[in-house]
Order: C-alpha cells, then structure tokens, then sequence
C-alpha cells in the first residue's frame, strides 16, 4: 500500500508541474497583459513600462518561467491587476461558495443515481427501467448551459419556487447544484445499471443463491461490493467534471464562486487571478484523482501489490 500511495503521490506532483507550466505558456501565448490593461484603465505608456518592470515581465521568458516556478511553490501568483490585493487570496475567499456547490451536487448526484441505477438494474426491461434509461439519456443531451436557463424560468420564474440567483439561503443553492448533477447523475446511473447486471450473471452469484443465501445478503455481499468497482471510477470522474463545469453554471446563477471569478479574471486580462483559478482547480482534481485511486485500491486489495 506503501508503494501503490508514493507512486500515486509523484504522478500528482508530475501532473501539478505540467499544469502550471502549459498555464504560464498559455498565459504568456495570449499577448502582452499589460497592452490589455492599458486600453481597459487608460494607462500611459509610462505606467506600463513600470508595471512591467516590476512585474518582471521584462525580463527573458526562462527567468520568468523559474520565477514563476519559485513563486508558485510558495502559494504567490502576484497581485490582481484590478484590486491589487493577492491573487491567490482572491480565489481563496471563493472557494468555499464553489465547494459548497460541488459538494450540494455530489451528494445529489450520488444519492440519485444509486437509488435509479439500483432499480433499473433489477426491474430490467420492465417500465421502471424504461424510464430510467429515458431519463438518463435526457440527462446526457442536455448541457448545462441550457438546463440553467430551463430550470430557473420554471421553478424561479413560472412557479416562483426557488431563488434564481446568488447565495442567500440554503434554497439559493439547490436549482445550481441540480443544474450540475444533471450529466453525472444520468452518467452513473447508466454506469451502476450496466455494472449490477453484469455482476448479477456471474458464477460466484448464482453460487450463492444456490447455496440459499438470502436475497438482500447477495445484493449487499456478492452484488453491491464488485459493482461498485467501474462506479467509484466514475464518481471520481464526473467529480473532476462538476469542478469545470461549475465555472458555467456559477456564471449563470451568479454565483459567487472560483468559476465567475474566472470570468472575470479572463475578461479583465488578470493573468495573476486567472492563474491562480486554473493551479487552484488543477489541486482539487489532482486530489479527487488520488482520493479515487485510494477508494479504488481499499475496495479492490489486488491493485495495493501492483
């Protein structure tokens, strides 16, 4: 288990490495920050060369790149062209709205698409599983971009159930969440159904059955455990991708989270802020990468002597 964790713990160094140096590229790629705040502030020619210099973007990329490096070991991304407060400070004071949101959407999510995926696999080709593979086809063709909008003319404006925006009470969060638990709910379901049906065929759980073993122990012992293998994978997955989606459906609930400050960030030329979004993100999904790789690994003992 020794191994399996410090192999798993240099791949997440190795992929943070690559992310922050496509991200300084990527950055570095769009043009000259600088020009884009002077048009947008009326900076004079003076200021920006300043600015400039004190931000070292004067200097050659490689001495930026390794300042960059240096910088980032340390948690420092610089200072917001727009504010002048810290830029990794920024992110931070938002990310706890986007945690709030992802958390309200996986557990959504979870609950869901366990209790479809559950009853579709054992009433298959009957009316219940019918509908749920309906449904989840539904919840795969729909992006969130327009599952937003749909869900908030219904239940904000039509029925005037739910608020449409902001983050103001334990409602404000439920129309966003359900927004984007959509195509990971439809996703698992589809996932656990094809993975029970599988399991449910296997030898070793008509041996059981044989043996009188009782319905609900064979369900939880032999069915559940085993099925549960591809669904851990694909909860970890859809998990990574709720985090880029949020970036969309908090801009369309203005929301007050890491991805609206995104948005801005990208619109404004704040490359500090922006690189301390995607670093920030890119730490989440390292960690839901190794989480599941550990969950994977404590269900399924063989992969620890890997």
């Amino acid at each position: 288990m020794r191994r399996f964790l410090l192999r798993r713990l240099m791949a997440a160094v190795l992929v943070l490495w690559a992310v922050a140096t496509i991200v300084f590229l990527a950055i570095h790629a769009t043009g000259d920050p600088i020009a884009a705040a002077m048009a947008s502030v009326g900076m004079t020619a003076g200021d920006a060369e300043r600015m400039r210099h004190a931000l070292g973007l004067d200097k050659p990329l490689v001495v930026q790149y390794w300042h960059f490096l240096g910088q980032a070991l340390h948690g420092n991304f610089g200072n917001s062209f727009q504010s002048g407060g810290s830029a990794m400070r920024l992110v931070v004071d938002r990310l706890p709205a986007t945690l709030e949101l992802a958390g309200a959407a996986l557990g959504i999510t979870i609950v869901v698409s366990f209790v479809l995926g559950i009853a579709s696999a054992y009433g298959e080709g009957g009316i219940v599983d019918k509908f749920v593979l309906y449904l989840a086809a539904l919840g795969q063709s729909v992006p969130n971009f327009v599952a937003g909008p749909l869900l908030i003319a219904v239940f904000a404006v039509a029925l005037r159930l739910l608020p449409v925006q902001g983050l103001n009470s334990f409602s404000s969060v439920v129309l966003p969440a359900v927004t984007l638990a959509l195509y990971p709910t439809a996703q698992i379901t589809r996932v656990l159904r094809a993975s029970i049906l599988e399991v449910i065929s296997a030898d070793y759980v008509r041996a059981a059955r044989a043996r009188g073993t009782s319905a609900l122990r064979v369900m939880l012992k032999h069915v559940t455990r085993n099925a549960l293998l591809p669904v851990i994978t694909i909860v970890g997955l859809q998990l990574n991708v709720m985090l880029g989606g949020a970036v969309i459906v908090e801009n369309v609930f203005a929301w007050p989270g890491v991805g609206s400050l995104a948005r801005q960030a990208l619109l404004a030329s704040d490359f500090p802020v922006a690189q301390s979004v995607v670093l920030v993100i890119a730490v989440m999904v390292v960690v839901v990468n190794l989480a599941t790789d550990i969950a994977y690994a404590v269900v399924d003992p063989r992969l620890r002597y890997r």
